[in-house]
């Protein structure tokens, strides 16, 4: 094999590797799932102190929901976590709690919950009825929020 075959060998070869290497990536990713933003101005009611922030996404899959809750710079330790029933600037009852690092002011977390059938079923129909939201000692009935969809 000459030094030209070889490089011409060698490329195509790199090429066929980045090529493989990008449709692995693109087949291992996991499926779409909303990203939805939490901050504190979609709070009800809008809480005392903050600016902290955050993403929410889920995923249902035959009887659990699966997500994942990234949030940073509460104004105090996380206390709880929640999917509510209640439309855009209206608070409503928790329908799915959800884990959070008690105390944290800043953590990633996820998990999966077994709600009931009928619960999945609504939330796949109209999420846009249903939010998350984190609870803080400061702000006990939320302190940032995001509305699903």
């Amino acid at each position: 094999m000459t030094s030209r075959t070889r490089s011409t060998a060698l490329a195509i070869a790199a090429i066929a590797a980045l090529a493989f290497t990008g449709a692995g990536a693109a087949a291992a990713a996991p499926p779409d799932s909303p990203q939805i933003p939490l901050n504190t101005g979609q709070e009800a009611p809008a809480p005392t102190v903050g600016s902290a922030h955050g993403t929410f996404s889920y995923e249902i899959e035959g009887d659990q929901l699966c997500w994942e809750l990234s949030v940073t710079g509460l104004s105090s330790g996380a206390v709880a976590a929640h999917i509510h029933i209640g439309e855009r600037n209206a608070p409503g009852p928790v329908v799915v709690p959800l884990t959070v690092d008690v105390g944290e002011t800043s953590f990633e977390t996820s998990g999966c919950a077994t709600p009931d059938a009928d619960l999945l079923a609504a939330i796949e129909e109209d999420p846009r009825a249903y939010y998350v939201n984190v609870h803080t000692t400061t702000n006990s009935p939320g302190e940032i929020r995001g509305q699903l969809k």
